[in-house]
């Protein structure tokens, strides 16, 4: 491995003179998205929550980030890359491609600058690639800092994809791009992870692109038929702890409710004594999913909440009250109809993933899930298919793939 100094995150070099400096506050989510502009140094950067987002000019290779991401079906590109890393990067890089080429991974840097490199394979990029080719890299991408275990990943570099070989319309390819980084900040707001679009500093129609669609990304109206999350005002439950586990009295209405859906699905062998049932309280997770209801009931004028189970082990449950149901924690649920989070109106099918601790005991959620619309899935899906919000087996089985769909209400401990 190359000798490199990598103690320090460092922003992109540009040979310009530094000059004039603005700032730009927006009114949107309660001002927790801000805008710093710098159009003659080449950068712009916009805040949004605990992260941010920059668009520079450079070359990415000689970036000192925490990772890059390398889009594999982008030839010229990959080869770049993999020929400054080295040797042993690249026959990495072989090695996993031929074994999985369908799936994202991570690797060593090499001789790079950087700590990670990404590797997100992307089949369907072309020039008319839709929206959901450029979502689902970016959610590739967020998966892999999200199962990062070696180091703690606080700053990532994405290149203009789709900008150059395949010649995808730049104003499509920037909006799609920000937008879904800044909705993935947007569901992690303790996050402090810098998002760098890293243009070649000669293609200055790329940059212009993507810093005008990066200063619009607050003031324009959705593109989508989904309304923008904003958090509503504080009042005085806010007082109340952010998150709280609360066992619930088993003499309740609600323990005897939540005990009632729980035996109807699923048998005497698999459940022999229910230890104790705790109610979920996770403030910043139910806000947001409320707002997700109520944008799902805006748009389908129906409610389509179902109370669904979901089985895990007890170390994936502790991640899920705090983190949600993101397919970092959510388990190994298999990919038969999308690479989401499972959920089952069937108890006895959640209690196959429910795996005992050393005691013996099983954890189980009982949650609300938005299905709203949603159609057969495959294993292909990274992303739901465009019109649908879920994707089914047709029967008992729901995969959703945003964190904000689902709410663990309940978490449910038996033998």
């Amino acid at each position: 491995m190359g000798n490199k100094n990598s103690s320090h995150r460092s922003e992109p070099k540009v040979d310009v003179d530094k000059n004039a400096f603005s700032t730009h506050i927006c009114n949107r989510c309660h001002e927790q998205f801000s805008t710093e502009i710098d159009l003659q140094y080449h950068r712009v950067k916009v805040k949004v929550f605990g992260g941010s987002i920059h668009v520079c000019t450079g070359d990415i290779t000689q970036q000192k980030m925490d990772a890059i991401v390398v889009t594999t079906t982008t030839a010229r590109y990959r080869d770049s890359v993999l020929q400054k890393a080295g040797d042993s990067i690249k026959k990495l890089y072989t090695d996993q491609a031929q074994a999985k080429p369908d799936t994202s991974f991570s690797t060593d840097s090499g001789y790079l600058p950087c700590k990670k490199i990404f590797f997100i394979p992307s089949s369907k990029l072309s020039k008319t690639a839709d929206r959901w080719v450029f979502r689902t890299i970016v959610s590739e991408a967020i998966q892999l800092i999200v199962k990062e275990k070696t180091i703690n990943i606080r700053s990532i570099v994405f290149p203009a994809v789709g900008c150059g070989f395949h010649g995808c319309d730049i104003n499509f390819v920037a909006e799609t791009l920000l937008r879904a980084v800044a909705y993935e900040l947007e569901q992690r707001p303790n996050l402090p992870l810098s998002v760098y679009f890293i243009v070649q500093s000669r293609d200055s129609i790329v940059f212009n692109k993507f810093a005008e669609q990066l200063k619009l990304l607050n003031s324009r109206p959705q593109s989508s038929a989904r309304r923008p999350i904003t958090p509503r005002k504080p009042s005085a439950k806010d007082n109340a702890p952010v998150f709280e586990r609360r066992v619930l009295d088993p003499s309740s209405d609600v323990y005897k409710e939540v005990v009632q859906q729980f035996r109807k699905t699923i048998s005497d062998q698999h459940c022999k004594q229910i230890v104790r049932i705790e109610n979920i309280r996770n403030k910043r997770w139910y806000r947001q999913y409320l707002a997700e209801r109520d944008d799902f009931n805006h748009r389908l004028k129906e409610n389509t909440e179902r109370r669904l189970f979901h089985g895990c082990s007890e170390k994936a449950a502790d991640g899920i009250m705090k983190e949600f149901f993101n397919r970092g924690f959510a388990g190994s649920h298999g990919v038969s109809y999308g690479q989401g989070c499972y959920f089952s109106s069937n108890a006895s099918y959640s209690h196959t993933y429910a795996t005992p601790n050393e005691k013996g005991e099983r954890r189980m959620f009982l949650a609300r899930v938005l299905v709203g619309k949603t159609t057969r899935g495959d294993s292909s899906m990274k992303l739901c298919p465009p019109g649908f919000d879920s994707t089914t087996d047709g029967s008992h089985i729901f995969v959703v793939y945003r964190d904000s769909q689902a709410f663990g209400e309940y978490l449910i401990t038996y033998k």
